[in-house]
């Protein structure tokens, strides 16, 4: 189902919970993520956006893993961008990775469930600073990330050519 906002119709995320944000940031930000040709080859999935927070799910799979079935940690990198970067873009900007660090606690195996869940730190009016977290589906924390990301003032939320 597609709905009228600003004079474009956008996809309903409806898996997506909203935890708070305003409905139109909401929309706008889950259809601009849901058309992102990576996002969609990594099977990614927002399960929940709000003020300065937002949650990914990714079911893993033998594509994006090394020997001994472990996911190769470049996926579990690119939805720690992916999420920290979207729970930036909630504060109504779009934001762009400067630096991420990433550290690894525990393997991640093929066919299994990865949550990751990030919150900002620091929305600063040209850095936010968002930290993330990633568990598998039995709750098992699997590795934390901290990032900086800078607001790109040439793409104002919700102008052509966004991408988030």
């Amino acid at each position: 189902m597609y709905t009228k906002i600003r004079g474009e119709y956008i996809l309903h995320c409806y898996k997506a919970e909203n935890r708070g944000l305003d409905q139109e940031i909401f929309e706008l930000l889950c259809d601009q993520y849901h058309r992102q040709p990576c996002h969609q080859a990594m099977g990614f999935e927002v399960t929940y956006l709000g003020k300065g927070i937002a949650g990914l799910r990714m079911v893993t799979d033998l594509r994006y893993t090394t020997k001994g079935e472990r996911v190769h940690g470049g996926a579990i990198a690119s939805i720690a961008d992916t999420v920290m970067s979207l729970a930036a873009s909630t504060c109504g900007h779009i934001y762009r990775t400067a630096e991420m660090k990433l550290n690894y606690i525990a393997p991640v195996y093929a066919r299994t469930e990865l949550n990751a869940e990030a919150r900002v730190v620091h929305p600063g009016k040209t850095l936010a600073v968002v930290e993330a977290e990633f568990h598998n589906s039995e709750g098992k924390l699997i590795g934390k990330s901290m990032g900086t990301f800078f607001r790109d003032p040439r793409t104002p939320l919700g102008e052509e050519g966004d991408q988030v």
